[in-house]
């Protein structure tokens, strides 16, 4: 029971690393590198928050009037 909740865990955590735009080994070379896994949680998370509402200069927003 605790190995399948294992594997869901790391199943989820691929699946969002990649909707974050990470290769499954991207992710494993991060861990390797020396990441733990609450940051590299952490940097999905901000990838993820970032595409959905990346940082527009003002000069380049809809909003700007000139």
């Amino acid at each position: 029971m605790r190995n399948a909740k294992l594997v869901t865990a790391i199943g989820k955590l691929a699946v969002a690393g990649e909707q974050a735009g990470l290769s499954v080994e991207q992710m494993i070379q991060l861990l390797n590198d020396g990441f733990s896994v609450e940051t590299l949680l952490d940097l999905i998370v901000w990838r993820l928050t970032e595409m959905q509402s990346p940082l527009t200069p003002p000069c380049c927003s809809s909003r700007w009037i000139a």
